[in-house]
């Protein structure tokens, strides 16, 4: 190869510094620091879904065609992971935003925050489009040898649980997939940030985020996977 190793990561807001984390304790930080001779992008997006593998650049060529990169580390599920108050399409949207009045819809959602559970298949991206976005970018990869770090989502913690009591069902079947693709695919490895004897309510600032030690943990696993493929 004539040009250094090329990584893309492709993450959602867990990479991506905010009050309490600045941008040099984050796991993408050490990591372009650890590996200084490589060509490392970073791709972040705050709320970002799997649905950018296949869109972003058309057919998603920002994140892989246009880049031809050696390696990528996905890192996201999260926002298609969480259990909503309300469909982001449906016929309650067209509702909420075509019928209702406007002076009434603050009422309409109040009133459904008091009466409404975060039901696990109310979600911004359902899981077999999850599922198929993921398959398809893993598709394009394999066609141009690229391999792919693909990151679980790390278990949530008592207060996310206190809000969407069905977000470790949701998190449990991605993970599960995670490890389905790495069984069916050579060209992917499951990355598993945060394990099970990790204290998580220690490890989040919020409902979701992670602290400067949680960030530690991502990056101490996924650059010895980083290191074992560019040796």
């Amino acid at each position: 190869m004539d040009r250094a190793v090329r990584i893309l990561i492709i993450t959602d807001s867990i990479s991506i510094p905010r009050h309490g984390i600045p941008y040099d304790e984050t796991w993408i930080y050490y990591l372009k620091n650890e590996f200084k001779g490589l060509d490392i992008i970073d791709r972040p997006m705050r709320g970002g879904t799997t649905s950018r593998l296949v869109t972003e650049g058309g057919g998603g060529a920002d994140l892989l065609e246009f880049y031809k990169p050696d390696i990528v580390i996905i890192q996201m599920g999260h926002a298609e992971c969480a259990p909503r108050l309300f469909r982001k399409t449906g016929p309650e949207h067209f509702f909420m935003n075509r019928i209702l009045p406007r002076r009434y819809l603050g009422r309409y959602i109040s009133f459904i925050k008091k009466h409404r559970t975060r039901m696990p298949y109310r979600t911004d991206v359902d899981h077999s489009a999850t599922e198929r976005n993921i398959r398809t970018y893993i598709e394009r990869c394999v066609h141009q040898g690229t391999k792919i770090i693909l990151c679980k989502i790390h278990r949530p913690c008592d207060y996310y649980i206190s809000k969407s009591p069905f977000i470790q069902q949701n998190i449990s079947r991605y993970n599960s997939m995670v490890e389905n693709f790495a069984s069916e695919y050579e060209h992917v490895i499951p990355a598993d940030p945060v394990k099970d004897f990790h204290d998580i309510n220690r490890l989040c600032i919020d409902e979701l985020h992670i602290n400067a030690e949680g960030h530690k943990l991502y990056f101490n696993e996924i650059s010895g996977i980083v290191r074992k493929l560019v040796r």
